[in-house]
């Protein structure tokens, strides 16, 4: 498995289709949520849903530091720009000038960073059910984060955790008006119930990264990144707030906004193909690519929303 170093901490990084650093083709960096890895975004930009060959666009996905294969690092240091400045030094590695940069949720977040830090090696930004904008994540998304990472330390976690959290008023709140959000707030839970050698590494990214900042001024910083953008939100995602995306859509100078269908409202597989095939119809709009043979319909028949 490939890693590299960002400010002397280990992180594990993976690649579908050309290798990067030696490809002639685009590079898309793309990255997972909080408590995810490079699983989660791994299932996402498959050709025969985006319409591009696989020869045809090199993708990386990035462990955070604290998740996945990476090491955690000095605790202190978790924040929103510290994950920006590791995903700054693994394109530094990988001897990448530029890059289309995209995320799902805090991987959203570390995009737009990197996007306002790098503006000229960012060559679009694609931004999935965005979970911050200028501030930290929602409050109910930092309320009961928060209380996960409290369970998780109890000495009795093992056999409390999983039945406190469904219990609590936050997780019944949040399942009233999203079961997906409510689903990914348990996952953490049982994430670590899966692999509880990550117990200490989980409870610190849990208690710090939802209260971080993503930028210092959302309209000033957004105002420096004239790359093209995308931007899939969802309404009545309490964790995923949809006016965070139009808030952000607002700022960025060159940005399409797309309203999807909630992940609860629809299949998986419905959910993936509407992701990929808007995601694919933004990167034919604006690079050449050669296509998938065998491709699904472009993200004009599979988006459930509108063009806002």
């Amino acid at each position: 498995m490939p890693y590299y170093h960002s400010s002397g901490v280990k992180l594990h990084y993976m690649y579908r289709g050309p290798a990067p650093e030696e490809s002639s083709h685009p590079v898309m960096v793309f990255l997972h949520g909080i408590g995810g890895d490079v699983g989660q975004p791994a299932r996402f930009l498959h050709p025969e849903r985006t319409g591009i060959s696989e020869e045809a666009l090199s993708i990386v996905h990035l462990d955070f530091r604290g998740h996945g294969q990476s090491e955690l690092g000095p605790v202190k240091e978790l924040s929103i720009a510290t994950l920006a400045r590791d995903l700054e030094a693994l394109l530094d590695h990988l001897e990448i000038c530029q890059a289309v940069v995209g995320g799902i949720s805090m991987g959203a977040a570390v995009a737009l960073r990197f996007a306002v830090n790098r503006p000229h090696a960012c060559m679009a930004l694609i931004l999935s059910r965005p979970a911050w904008a200028e501030s930290a994540m929602s409050l109910p998304a930092r309320e009961a984060l928060v209380l996960v990472a409290t369970l998780l330390a109890e000495e009795d976690w093992r056999s409390s955790a999983d039945e406190a959290l469904a219990r609590s008023r936050i997780f019944r709140a949040i399942e009233e008006v999203c079961s997906d959000s409510a689903r990914s707030i348990r996952g953490h839970i049982l994430s670590v119930l899966s692999r509880p050698e990550c117990r200490a590494s989980s409870i610190a990214y849990l208690q710090l990264l939802p209260f971080s900042k993503c930028l210092d001024d959302l309209e000033r910083d957004l105002a420096r990144v004239d790359c093209p953008a995308v931007i899939l939100a969802a309404e009545g995602d309490p964790i995923h707030p949809f006016g965070y995306a139009r808030r952000i859509a607002q700022c960025l100078p060159n940005c399409e906004l797309v309203q999807i269908a909630p992940k609860s409202a629809v299949y998986e597989m419905r959910h993936l193909q509407e992701v990929d095939g808007n995601i694919g119809a933004f990167l034919r709009s604006k690079f050449e690519f050669q296509a998938c043979n065998g491709a699904l319909a472009s993200a004009g028949h599979i988006k459930s929303g509108e063009r806002a």
